[in-house]
């Protein structure tokens, strides 16, 4: 069938001849008619006849045809850009050209488009190409970029996603950047986030949960104030944020100074005390024992007495990892007593645990 042929099938009126032209022009890759295949993509009507040209196009990856296909962004149908975002990610390498060239188009749109695409494409060779958005002056643009970058643990471009943090007034892209600071930050990042915002404790409820996830993967020893203010204010309304906050300060800095550790053991009893779950209560008071506050010994072995299960369990665990002999002596007084045989059985390994 000679090419005149099959242009006539392609505008015929018959959607069975549309398809069987389709079908030709992709077994024999008659790349040349991609022009014609986007055209009618714009407006066929029969679905068929539309997901046979998708089919096609994306099987054509090739620049020549990808910059074919790149002329849907202009257009105002939500689902033809959809197609052409779908097509060009099945592209890949053959759409890079002028998907480098859209991410900087004047028109806000067709940028984020290009964006959308190379997102999709999930390669980390296009990263270098994303990272041009880090530039855009449009919002949502930013953010998509910034995301993207961190999901590809971009590090190299961390110090840019932070000056842009430091200049952002914008609230989803204050969160987009700690989020992304997140994975693609370090300790040094972390350092300067908090020269750039001193006083975490008074961010809005909305940055501090990524906020807190990043400080949980860097806590420098220096950061001991910033945790106990954080602690005090915020204690309670983030208690899971807080408490992973500070076994992540106690693991990386291991060995605190007396002075230190009386505050933080004093800060930690005092979110045990507060309005919190009973499962928080339970990892707050478990932490006074990981922390080594021996200080607390006694308010440990009241809370054996206590009428919440968790707090029980808590008092004993943490009595286990002090290795209180007075506490283990009053766990095993009060063994007969705990109305359970949940806890009775908690409160055996705990014995035997001090006892090796």
């Amino acid at each position: 069938m000679n090419k005149e042929r099959i242009m006539s099938l392609l505008g015929s009126e018959s959607p069975f001849e549309r398809l069987q032209a389709i079908r030709i022009v992709r077994d024999r890759n008659l790349f040349s008619l991609s022009d014609i295949l986007v055209e009618m993509l714009r407006k066929e009507e029969n679905e068929l006849v539309s997901e046979a040209i998708v089919e096609t196009l994306k099987k054509f990856d090739v620049p020549e045809v990808s910059r074919a296909v790149s002329t849907l962004f202009e257009e105002d149908r939500l689902y033809l850009r959809d197609l052409a975002v779908v097509i060009l990610a099945h592209h890949k390498k053959a759409a890079i050209p002028v998907l480098k060239e859209k991410v900087k188009d004047k028109d806000k749109h067709i940028r984020k488009l290009a964006l959308d695409t190379l997102i999709l494409m999930n390669d980390p060779q296009t990263i270098d190409i994303i990272s041009l958005a880090l530039d855009d002056s449009d919002t949502n643009n930013l953010i998509a970029a910034i995301e993207a970058l961190g999901d590809f643990e971009a590090h190299d471009h961390a110090p840019k996603v932070l000056s842009i943090l430091k200049e952002a007034r914008d609230s989803f892209l204050i969160v987009a950047c700690f989020e992304s600071l997140m994975k693609i930050g370090d300790e040094a990042i972390f350092r300067e986030v908090n020269k750039a915002f001193p006083d975490p404790e008074y961010f809005p409820d909305f940055f501090l949960v990524p906020y807190l996830k990043f400080a949980v993967k860097f806590p420098y020893r220096d950061y001991f104030q910033m945790l106990l203010r954080l602690v005090k204010k915020k204690g309670e309304s983030f208690h899971n944020e807080i408490i992973d906050l500070i076994k992540s300060y106690v693991t990386f800095n291991k060995e605190l100074e007396p002075s230190k550790k009386r505050e933080l053991c004093s800060a930690i009893w005092d979110l045990s005390r507060g309005k919190i779950p009973s499962i928080s209560k339970y990892e707050a008071i478990k932490l006074l024992g990981q922390t080594g506050c021996k200080d607390y010994e006694q308010k440990l072995i009241s809370l054996l007495d206590s009428d919440d299960f968790f707090e029980q369990i808590g008092a004993i665990e943490a009595l286990a990892f002090i290795n209180s002999k007075e506490g283990i002596e009053a766990i095993k007084e009060n063994l007969s007593k705990f109305p359970s045989e949940e806890l009775k059985e908690i409160a055996k390994e705990a014995i035997k645990k001090a006892s090796e």
